[in-house]
This record gives structure tokens, sequence and C-alpha cells, in this order.
């Protein structure tokens, strides 16, 4: 592993850390979890882990990717992981407000799991860490997609649900340059 690329990680942690909730037997996303689990009923806190579920994985996507942004050794996984980083900044930001006003407590931190893949995707170097963070990249707009659709047609705040149905064509077309740039790379060797 290069120096610059565990120090990154090493740094993204240790902000992790430091701004996390001082529950220290639960991760920011759980804390979470709970606090909306206290103050809903059981419908409006399954819409409530919709948002904490789309927000979490979108702080991964952007922590990973401002990673990638830094270490990536092609431009075109540059290029994507700059692309993702605005997209789910943006989209976090309207997640975000649909949780205020529905009085939802988000998390406020990585979860220890996605932590330990930033940490590990840093462990590699080359066009092995370009190919291994497309493939998460590809992997979590696949399951985006699949969860977005679900809470679509799940969810019982209309709000929810809309924001849901119009997150997918954007997720869709954020997977469609994922792969486009997994055509450009799968084939390079070191």
């Amino acid at each position: 592993m290069n120096t610059f690329t565990k120090l990154t990680a090493i740094a993204l942690i240790g902000f992790a850390t430091l701004t996390s909730c001082s529950n220290e037997s639960k991760d920011s996303k759980e804390a979470a979890e709970d606090m909306n689990e206290a103050k809903f009923n059981k419908d409006d806190e399954k819409d409530a882990d919709c948002l904490v579920n789309a927000y979490s994985s979108n702080m991964f996507e952007i922590k990973m990717s401002e990673n990638a942004a830094m270490n990536a050794t092609t431009a075109d996984v540059k290029k994507l992981a700059g692309m993702i980083v605005e997209a789910h900044t943006r989209m976090n930001s309207d997640v975000k407000m649909l949780a205020d006003k529905k009085q939802v407590t988000l998390p406020s931190d990585l979860t220890d799991e996605q932590r330990n893949k930033i940490e590990k995707l840093a462990d590699k170097t080359g066009i092995d860490y370009d190919k291994e963070y497309v493939s998460i990249m590809k992997d979590k707009h696949e399951d985006a997609i699949k969860t977005y659709e679900k809470y679509s047609e799940k969810c019982v705040d209309a709000d929810i649900k809309t924001w849901a149905g119009q997150s997918v064509p954007e997720v869709r077309s954020h997977l469609d340059m994922v792969e486009s740039t997994w055509n450009t790379i799968k084939d390079v060797k070191n």
C-alpha cells in the first residue's frame, strides 16, 4: 500500500471516529435507527429506516469516492469518483431536507463495516485499486436501484415514496457510468 493511500484512509477513519456518536457500543447508524424507533410507529419507523439507509449508503460512497479521486491511477476512475462525490453529496442534501421535514434522525458517521471497506480498499494499489473501487461502486449502485425501487413501492409516506421513485433514474445513470468505466479498465494490467 502506498503511504499516501494509507494516510488518507487513516485520516478518514480518524475523522469518522472523532465525529461519531458518544454511544460507543453502537455506531451512528444504529443510534439513529434506535432514536427513530422510539419516536415513530411501525410504518413510520420503516419509512424512516429508508432515509437512514440511503443517507448512510451515500455517506459511504462519498467517502470512498473522495479517497478514489485522490488515489486512483486512471483518469476514467478519477472522473467516476468525482461524479459520485458530487452526485451523492447532492442526493444526501435532498435526503437530509426530507428527513428534517419528517423529523427523522440520520446517522452522522460511517458504520464500522463501511470504514473497514474503505481501509481494505486503501490496501490496494495501481490498477488493482481502480478495479476494486469500480467493482464496489457497481455492487452499491445495483443494490441501490433495487432498494429505491422497493422503497418507491412499499413506503407508506407519500413524500418518501416519491423521493425514492425519483432517485431510481439518477442511480441508474450512475450505474451506467460505473459499467462504462469498468469496460474501459477491466483488461488493463499492472
